[in-house]
């Protein structure tokens, strides 16, 4: 065999291919039941992850058809850029703009009020209207 070829053999012991290799550079022999290695997460990134998942609101669900997804940063981004309310609305209800208007054109001011203010508390903690900076009812 060529030492500048790696040779690729199959459970049967039959040369399966040949892949040419750098001069000098060798790999460690591999043990022939030996298991490829799990990838293993570690860092402060997956440690704050892990943390975080408790507190994670997940998406919000308005009725069985209705279900605006979860916040993620580039959704509070988008909606922090969000030059009206109508834009911001958009983006916090996803595609359901139309049918939450539908839902709730007839319905007293108060539901909707009422159902800003649970939208904003689930995005953003309670209270969050009434913070500098806050959105205030439509």
């Amino acid at each position: 065999m060529d030492p500048t070829t790696l040779s690729v053999i199959d459970a049967d012991g039959a040369l399966c291919a040949q892949i040419p290799t750098t001069p000098g550079v060798s790999m460690p022999p591999r043990k022939k039941d030996a298991q490829p290695e799990e990838a293993v997460e570690s860092g402060r990134f997956y440690e704050l992850r892990d943390q975080a998942a408790g507190a994670r609101r997940g998406p919000y669900k308005l009725t069985q058809d209705i279900v605006f997804p979860e916040m993620t940063r580039r959704l509070l981004k988008d909606y922090a850029a969000a030059p009206t309310e109508e834009e911001k609305a958009k983006i916090l209800f996803g595609g359901y703009v139309d049918a939450v208007e539908a839902l709730y054109d007839d319905r007293p001011i108060e539901e909707w009020r009422a159902f800003l203010s649970d939208v904003r508390a689930h995005y953003f903690g309670q209270g969050a209207a009434e913070l500098p900076g806050g959105s205030q009812g439509s």
